[in-house]
């Protein structure tokens, strides 16, 4: 009989979020497992035809019906009784509002341990922190019986134990059986806040290579064509690539700068473009599909990630678009960020400098436009290395351990 496993995620689809889908794509295509996908919150945004089949084991559970609407009022009747019938120890722990606080006050956990009660699972793979937190307190309700894998990626660990509390996963980390760090620095932050490290094991954001052609040498130089994906907030560092392009605009170099991304600060950054008097050389594009990212991957000379340490601490987990980047053959410039040391060989497939430093920036620009038959050898050695590192096939043959162990 196959083993049933659970992946359980906050929201879905989520555009920014290719490299869950390709993990669980991989899980799906070794059809050693029952796989099944639960999501608390069903978006409205598009997702990508190659992920068909996770929309096809979809299950979408009701947190969040609005607290006040009479769906709600019905749901929280019919789970009181289900596990008044049930188990009525379960129902009074899901209640305990001095240990689950408002989870339990406005009697979400009581509606979602009447869910989980009903799944017959072996295993609960939960990505992100919060999520994690959820399923792990319904364990400890006893709602659920089977194992659970924790997987953090970035700010869930960065920044949400500074914000909620450092004893925020106090309770997750005693009732999870394994975690999973996407980096080497994810994985310091998880061991800092108290996860054991016994049961931690590396797992990085993985792609699927096929979607992404090696294109061999870069594009004949007309305009050197920079690029950025990235949403537009404080720690993509934005602010430091635009005065970095800008001083190439002072040395005479013909370029256009194409920015992929959208989010709270794009005025800012058009602002400080128009400020910088580049804002006919940089173009901002809105978010985008991965398949049409992958076009300006293609034209692009060098891929820019000039991550900055945020003022809340919110940082980078893995950065997977320098992966896409390698991957097409594109050489990137990122910044000493995080996780990036794993994600990039510095002076090999790229360059990585200190954060916040666009002189910097500006002086490994300049060795890229000068320097053609670099640029791509490192896109060769780019390639070779996501091959070998996060091809999503390969990276699942780990993850599959972790399953068998368990």
């Amino acid at each position: 009989m196959k083993k049933k496993i659970y992946f359980v995620l906050g929201s879905f689809p989520v555009i920014s979020h290719p490299f869950l889908y390709n993990q669980i794509q991989e899980v799906i295509n070794l059809h050693d497992y029952d796989v099944n996908v639960i999501t608390f919150n069903r978006t409205g945004e598009k997702g990508h035809d190659i992920y068909s089949e996770i929309e096809k084991k979809l299950i979408v559970l009701p947190i969040y019906i609005g607290n006040r609407s009479i769906a709600r009022f019905l749901l929280i009747i019919r789970s009181f009784f289900y596990l008044l019938t049930k188990s009525p120890k379960i129902l009074i722990k899901s209640l305990n509002s001095f240990r689950y606080s408002t989870n339990s006050r406005n009697f979400t956990y009581m509606i979602l341990s009447s869910y989980f009660l009903k799944i017959d699972a072996d295993i609960f793979h939960c990505h992100f922190g919060p999520v994690a937190k959820i399923v792990g307190d319904l364990k400890n309700i006893g709602a659920i019986k089977a194992k659970i894998i924790s997987s953090f990626h970035g700010a869930d660990i960065t920044v949400f134990p500074g914000k909620y509390g450092e004893g925020y996963y106090k309770r997750l980390y005693v009732v999870s059986d394994m975690f999973t760090g996407n980096s080497n620095f994810i994985i310091s932050k998880m061991i800092d806040n108290g996860c054991p490290s016994d049961k931690i094991v590396r797992i990085p954001e993985s792609l699927n290579i096929d979607q992404f052609i090696y294109r061999g040498e870069a594009p004949q130089r007309g305009l050197f064509n920079i690029l950025t994906v990235g949403r537009m907030v404080e720690k993509k560092g934005y602010e430091y690539s635009l005065k970095a392009v800008s001083l190439l605009k002072k040395q005479g170099v013909k370029f256009v700068y194409n920015i992929i991304g959208d989010g709270p600060l794009r005025q800012d950054i058009l602002n400080l473009s128009k400020d910088l008097e580049i804002s006919k050389e940089v173009v901002f594009h809105g978010a985008m599909t991965q398949d049409k990212v992958s076009m300006y991957y293609k034209a692009a000379h060098v891929f820019l990630l000039p991550s900055v340490t945020g003022k809340d601490g919110d940082t980078e987990g893995q950065g997977l678009v320098l992966q896409e980047a390698q991957a097409i053959g594109v050489p990137v410039l990122a910044t000493l960020h995080n996780g990036f040391p794993d994600s990039v060989i510095d002076g090999i497939t790229g360059h990585l400098v200190p954060e916040r430093d666009f002189n910097a920036l500006f002086d490994r620009l300049m060795f890229f436009y000068n320097d053609v038959s670099k640029c791509d050898e490192m896109g060769k050695q780019g390639r070779e290395f996501v091959e070998q590192k996060f091809d999503a096939r390969i990276v699942v043959q780990d993850l599959v351990k972790v399953y068998d162990k368990l």
